[in-house]
């Protein structure tokens, strides 16, 4: 990676609920860009938040959502063509969305994303109809044509140019896992992430890249991939996740490798973190792995 990180500042909660809009305000307090050697660049504000599910396609704020998304890539897509890398500071996990558009506009583009859950219901079927449980689905071109068929860019992402790693929703995978499955994406859970090592999953994650033909790569960061008790300030935590050391090594491997173009971090609720330990171990993970990337690169 040589390419110097700026920051977008994307504040939003559209895709889950309130709080998590405060992620970047919270991480750059805590000198996240000074450790990555990051300037601090645009900030893309969101619309105000809708717990009403009245769109078609019972998705939350869907409207709402494609707006911020064609707002967020403008800025993403500057800084890209400024030769820097856009590390984009959600709020929730539809940043997802501003980030793969302006990819797609670039061309044939992949996603490695890293999250304790698989995010594959169809809106209709998700429980609460937060775009937190469904990016990846409508990501790959499936659901809600305001999202899933952004600006005519359908799909997002092709599938199989994308590579889920650290899966442990075991309730999740037992109603998503076989229609992601159908799909020709790479999913890796975390049982087999501790089976073959995360430099093992890295290497396989790239080679997945490399057969797929992509020009370059968004690298989505889930705060909940890491373990719970590192990061508990997430609105829907499961036991187990990586720990410091292997979330270093996956992201720094991951970042050392050219072709990624885009960094998203997402989750992490400040409203579920009083002392703000879990946003300092979130902000020391992140400069971990950047600095690995940078060594290794």
């Amino acid at each position: 990676m040589v390419r110097r990180p700026e920051i977008v500042h994307v504040r939003t909660n559209l895709g889950l609920v309130p709080g998590v809009e405060r992620l970047g305000e919270v991480l750059l307090g805590e000198g996240l860009a000074e450790g990555i050697g990051a300037r601090v660049g645009a900030v893309v504000e969101a619309p105000a938040y809708s717990g009403e599910r009245v769109h078609p396609s019972r998705l939350l704020n869907a409207e709402a959502m494609g707006e911020v998304a064609r707002r967020q890539a403008l800025v993403v897509a500057d800084v890209i063509e400024g030769g820097r890398l856009p590390v984009v500071l959600g709020g929730d996990d539809s940043v997802i969305f501003g980030s793969l558009l302006a990819l797609r506009r670039r061309g044939a583009y992949g996603l490695v994303f890293l999250d304790a859950h698989t995010d594959f219901y169809p809106p209709g079927d998700s429980p609460t109809g937060q775009a937190s449980d469904s990016e990846v689905y409508l990501a790959f071109g499936n659901g809600a044509e305001v999202i899933a068929n952004l600006d005519g860019a359908r799909p997002l992402v092709d599938p199989r140019a994308a590579v889920l790693i650290g899966r442990r929703d075991s309730d999740e995978w037992r109603d998503t896992g076989a229609a992601l499955s159908a799909t020709d994406a790479l999913v890796v859970s975390l049982e087999e992430v501790r089976e073959s090592g995360v430099e093992g999953v890295a290497r396989r994650a790239l080679a997945h890249l490399d057969e797929a033909g992509v020009e370059g790569f968004l690298l989505h960061i889930d705060a909940d991939v890491l373990d719970d008790a590192l990061m508990p300030a997430v609105d829907y935590r499961l036991p187990g996740g990586l720990d410091r050391r292997e979330f270093g090594v996956l992201v720094g491997a991951l970042l050392a490798d050219d072709r990624v173009v885009c960094v998203d971090v997402t989750i992490y609720n400040p409203g579920l973190d009083p002392g703000g330990e879990a946003g300092r171990d979130l902000t020391g993970c992140l400069i971990d792995a950047f600095v690995q990337g940078r060594a290794a690169s």
